[in-house]
């Protein structure tokens, strides 16, 4: 119990996590041949969709024992789309491991993710992979990624040589130390990083006093945990050179969730508590809870309080996860990582907890908002109920998913981090619930308004025999400054309208904005006085005015200038200088205004208003822009006037739309 090491392994798409991953599970026997990322038989990488793109969409979750430890690795995606798989991992983590490319250089996203494992203070090494490729220059790439990753390394495994014939040299493990020049330098600065990490090392060296290499070692462990020491380790995964060195050095080194948790306050004797970082839900299999133990232990059968959501839940089986194959076990204990089986209304990011007080330490995950908007289209008629709980479904599984009908534009829509998780979801769906959707451009929730005071008198009057209808009213329709909605104003006197036939007239006259009258956006921001009018007294109905006041609201918007609105966005960019200036002629060509720019560290913040008609597919060509250096947010701002000549083209398709419906 006390023996529990958690760690992440992160890095870009293509650095070879999944291919670490499957190297080590080989190394320590969980599998008895390698499979390969190409060939879609890893032990990480198993469901349909990740076997099929030939990239890591899901953490995948592989428990072992090493050397007298339980190790608990979580592999995770490396591409942007799937942030916040990497965000449920790094929480419930106290070590990573950073994968870099030897043979390409360092991309943004591996930047991204040294700024989060110091934001989250997670001690990490880096390790590079693919040293068996030919020519790559190991001292350039070191100092490519010191210089990138503003971070300075401490290398624990070098390459004696790199290519085909790939070997390493493990400084830990060293009895002579007779090297060439170049890995004389690495070895110089394995020792005085480690020297310059603690005082008394540093104190013996000013001093001159022998430091025997033990002792220097020794002191590794406690430079790492406090992310003095950043240890950097040299491998191959195809060829397995430097998987046992890194396994090694984890299973002595690496931060024990024991250690962490007792610091923090969680203790094993403490009635359980847990956070649920995954859920997965598959039909046939039923759903499962991966959850990180905080304080005291999971045993079958007990009763366990869900705080998040107020419920008791039941603990059925336990199990420990190696990729998609479960082991069932008596108990989670105080700091594992494991599967809790059918749970019926836990979700990913609640927390599980017999002692509120111990539950509410606990940090929850803190999910990015979705970038990216597509309406959902139904290739079957009539299946909209259907969709829908297909979405609600896999919506389960990650939390940067959300799914909605708006009213507004009439569509369903789907919204996530980038367009490859929208069409992984949308495949998902058809092969899990045999729901076969489309993914389109969703419309923009345009509006209509007027931009002067106008009068317009709605009458209507049918006589066929018998009793007849008979509505008559004058409205006064005048702008409200944007963003004002509605506002409706009764000046009859001497009752020339009935005061029970007065909300008919206010009801005629929101159906009508709803439905809009030039283009079919609903009519916003304006001011509607009802002032005069008539009634028969046998002929009048409710029916009858809510039909005028329709009649008089189409003229009077007809006559008052009318146009249509559109919503603007507040956007906030982040970009390295370098991109500054095309990010800039990009937000122009999108009829966009720079508000302001702010230097905040080695980024560019701009701060724009955008159109939102503008902004369809904006993450991939920020992204593209800035070879993935971008970022960007962007809230509802306020609505304005549509230029003319992009309003025209949708009132013509509407008016032409209503005649042919009328034909």
């Amino acid at each position: 119990m006390n023996r529990i090491i958690n760690l992440a392994i992160i890095g870009s798409s293509t650095s070879g996590k999944t291919s670490l991953t499957e190297a080590i599970s080989y190394i320590v026997g969980i599998i008895s041949r390698l499979g390969s990322v190409q060939n879609g038989n890893t032990i990480s990488d198993y469901l349909p969709e990740e076997i099929e793109r030939q990239i890591s969409i899901s953490n995948s979750v592989i428990s072992f024992q090493y050397k007298n430890k339980k190790i608990n690795l979580i592999d995770t995606p490396g591409f942007p789309d799937f942030i916040g798989e990497v965000l449920c991992a790094l929480n419930v983590v106290e070590n990573c491991i950073l994968v870099v490319s030897g043979d390409s250089q360092v991309d943004a996203q591996t930047c991204d993710f040294v700024e989060m494992l110091k934001e989250k203070n997670i001690p990490f090494v880096v390790v590079v992979n693919k040293l068996d490729k030919e020519n790559i220059n190991f001292i350039e790439k070191l100092k490519e990624l010191e210089e990138k990753l503003e971070i300075n390394l401490t290398p624990i495994t070098v390459p004696k040589v790199t290519g085909n014939n790939f070997e390493i040299i493990n400084f830990l493990s060293l009895q002579d130390k007779n090297f060439p020049e170049e890995i004389n330098s690495l070895y110089d600065k394995f020792f005085e990083n480690i020297i310059s990490s603690n005082e008394s090392l540093m104190e013996k060296y000013l001093n001159n006093e022998n430091i025997p290499p033990n002792e220097i070692i020794s002191y590794i462990k406690e430079g790492y945990s406090t992310l003095q020491v950043k240890p950097l380790f040299c491998i191959s995964s195809i060829k397995l050179v430097g998987i046992k060195e890194l396994l090694d050095f984890l299973t002595e080194n690496f931060v024990l969730a024991e250690e962490f948790l007792t610091k923090n306050g969680f203790l094993s004797e403490q009635p359980v508590s847990a956070l649920v970082f995954k859920t997965v839900s598959e039909p046939g299999m039923g759903q499962m809870n991966y959850v990180k133990v905080y304080s005291g232990k999971f045993v079958s059968g007990m009763d366990v309080k869900n705080i998040t959501r107020n419920i008791t839940e039941r603990i059925g089986q336990l199990v420990n996860l190696q990729g998609k194959k479960r082991q069932e076990v008596p108990e989670l204990p105080f700091g594992d990582i494991g599967g809790l089986i059918k749970l019926k209304e836990t979700r990913t990011n609640d927390i599980l907890s017999n002692d509120e007080t111990i539950g509410n330490k606990i940090k929850r995950i803190e999910f990015p908002e979705p970038l990216t908007d597509m309406a959902v289209i139904s290739k079957t008629k009539g299946e909209e109920e259907k969709v829908g709980n297909a979405f609600s479904n896999v919506l389960l599984e990650d939390p940067t998913l959300r799914f909605k009908y708006n009213p507004e534009i009439k569509q369903m829509i789907v919204s996530g981090i980038g367009f490859t998780q929208l069409e992984v979801v949308v495949k998902r769906i058809k092969s899990r619930y045999n729901v076969d959707v489309e993914l389109i451009k969703p419309k923009i929730p345009y509006k209509e308004t007027i931009k002067r005071k106008v009068e317009a008198e709605g009458k209507y009057k049918r006589q066929s025999g018998g009793r007849g209808q008979y509505g008559h009213c004058f409205l006064r329709v005048e702008p409200l400054p944007r963003g004002k909605g509605f506002e409706f104003v009764d000046e009859i006197f001497g009752g020339v309208i009935p005061k029970n036939y007065i909300p008919s007239v206010e009801k005629g006259v929101l159906e009508k904005m709803a439905e809009g009258v030039i283009a079919g956006y609903p009519v916003v921001d304006i001011k509607v006085t009802l002032f005069d009018g008539s009634y028969h007294e046998v002929d009048s109905s409710d029916m009858a005015f809510k039909i005028a006041s329709r009649m008089a609201l189409q003229k009077a918007v007809m006559e008052g200038s009318p146009c249509i609105l559109e919503p603007i966005m507040d956007v906030e960019i982040k970009v390295p200088e370098e991109y500054l200036g095309s990010v800039i002629g990009d937000i122009n060509s999108r009829r966009g205004r720079i508000i302001s720019f702010e230097k905040e560290q080695k980024y560019q913040k701009i701060k724009a208003q955008i159109p939102l008609a503008e902004l369809h597919g904006y993450t991939m060509d920020l992204r593209s822009l800035t070879k993935g250096a971008g970022k960007f947010s962007m809230k509802l701002s306020h609505y304005e006037e549509l230029p003319p000549h992009l309003a025209q083209p949708l009132i013509e398709e509407y008016q032409k739309s209503k005649s042919q419906q009328e034909e």
